[in-house]
C-alpha cells in the first residue's frame, strides 16, 4: 500500500478537481428539482445536500465523532441528515459543500504522518487519508448521476477511478452480503488496466482483501478503471462494457465475474 503521504498527495488534487466540476454542474443546473434516476427519489438539489452532509462525516470520523452504521441502515441516515438542509438552495449547498471540503482537507493535512483511523460504515477501520478516496468516490459517482440527469458529459479519469477502488479495499469486508457469501468460496483478481491489481478472496463467510497467501485465482477480471468503478457502484451493467471490450474475464471459472457485485451491498 502506498505511504500516507503519497496517497494524500494523489487524492487531494483529484478531490479539488472533481469538487470544482460538481459545484459548477449543480450551480448551473437549469432545474435543480430534476429527478436523478440513479438515486430514485432524489433531485439534483438533494444530491448536493447529500454531499454537503457527507463531507462533514469524513471530518467527524477521525475525531471519533459522527454516526457510522451498517450498509442496510445507511439510506435512512442519509435521508435524516439531508432533511436538515431541506430549505437550502442548490447554489448555496454547493458553496457550503466547498467550504466544508476546504476545512476537511486542512484537518487531514494537519495530522502529518500520524493519521488516525476510524470505523467506516460496515465497521471496518480505515485511515483518514485513505477515507478521502471514499469521499472522492462519492463526488465522482454522484457527479456522474447528476450529469446524466442533466444530459451533461462527466468523464472519469482512470487515475481517479483507481484511487477510489484502492480506498474501497479496507472497508469492503464490511460491505459483503452475508446471505450471498455464507457458503461461497472463490478468489477474484481485479486488474485495473494501466493502474493496479487486487485479490478479493471469499472464504469462511467473509472477504479477505490481498491475503498474504491467496488461493489459486478462480477468475481474473480486467477492465478500464472507470468501467469497473461504474459497474461496482451499480451505475452501469457489465454487459455494456463486455460488449465494447472495456471489461474481460478469464480463468478457471470465468462465469463468476458476472456474480461479483451481487456479493456486496450497493455502495
Amino acid at each position: 500500500m502506498p505511504t500516507a503521504t503519497s496517497y494524500l498527495d494523489r487524492v487531494l488534487p483529484a478531490i479539488d478537481l472533481v469538487a470544482s466540476r460538481f459545484a459548477a454542474l449543480v450551480t448551473a443546473a437549469p432545474n435543480p428539482a430534476a429527478q436523478v434516476p440513479n438515486t430514485p427519489g432524489w433531485t439534483v438539489r438533494d444530491v448536493a445536500a447529500h454531499l454537503a452532509t457527507v463531507v462533514v462525516r469524513y471530518a467527524d470520523g477521525p475525531k471519533g465523532r459522527g454516526t457510522w452504521t451498517s450498509p442496510l441502515e445507511l439510506p435512512a441516515l442519509n435521508h435524516d441528515q439531508m432533511q436538515a438542509l431541506s430549505a437550502v438552495a442548490a447554489s448555496d449547498l454547493a458553496a457550503i459543500f466547498r467550504d466544508e471540503l476546504a476545512a476537511l482537507q486542512a484537518q487531514i493535512q494537519s495530522y502529518g504522518s500520524r493519521l488516525p483511523f476510524f470505523r467506516f460504515h460496515g465497521g471496518e477501520p480505515v485511515r483518514a487519508d485513505i477515507a478521502l478516496g471514499l469521499l472522492l468516490g462519492e463526488l465522482v459517482v454522484h457527479g456522474h448521476d447528476v450529469a446524466r440527469a442533466l444530459g451533461q458529459p462527466w468523464p472519469i479519469a482512470p487515475g481517479h477511478a483507481a484511487l477510489i477502488i484502492e480506498s474501497l479495499n479496507p472497508v469492503l469486508p464490511g460491505w459483503v452480503r452475508a446471505d450471498r457469501i455464507q457458503d461461497f468460496t472463490a478468489t477474484f483478481e481485479l486488474h485495473l488496466r494501466g493502474q493496479a491489481a487486487y485479490i478479493w478472496a471469499f472464504r469462511d463467510g467473509g472477504l479477505q482483501v490481498n491475503p498474504p497467501r491467496p488461493a489459486a485465482v478462480d477468475v481474473h477480471i480486467s477492465g478500464a478503471p472507470a468501467a469497473l468503478l461504474l459497474v461496482f457502484y451499480a451505475r452501469e451493467p457489465q454487459w455494456k462494457h463486455i460488449a465494447t471490450g472495456r471489461m474481460l474475464a478469464w480463468g478457471r471459472k470465468p462465469w463468476l465475474a458476472l456474480t461479483l457485485t451481487s456479493h456486496f451491498h450497493k455502495p
